[in-house]
């Protein structure tokens, strides 16, 4: 039985199929099924209430509008609390 010599860093080869992906990506969305992640999901929203905004905008005029703008500023300053 030969002893490793002092000092020698040893490295370890994984094949492909030892590696794992990790558990949650950039999009939020997890790689084994699970739902997508909190601040996802919030994101989402805040880009409904964008879109909402601008349609109601264009259809109906900006005093429509600020009820639409009014949900969406206490949501982004909700995040700060949240998120």
């Amino acid at each position: 039985m030969t002893r490793r010599p002092t000092g020698r860093a040893t490295r370890q080869i994984l094949s492909g199929s030892q590696l794992t992906p990790p558990g949650e990506t950039i999009g939020g969305q997890s790689t084994h099924g699970k739902p997508n992640s909190f601040a996802f999901g919030y994101l989402i929203t805040l880009a409904v209430l964008v879109v909402a905004t601008a349609l109601v905008w264009a259809l109906w005029g900006m005093p429509a509008a600020s009820a639409v703008l009014l949900a969406l500023s206490v949501a982004l300053i909700a995040s700060w609390l949240v998120l």
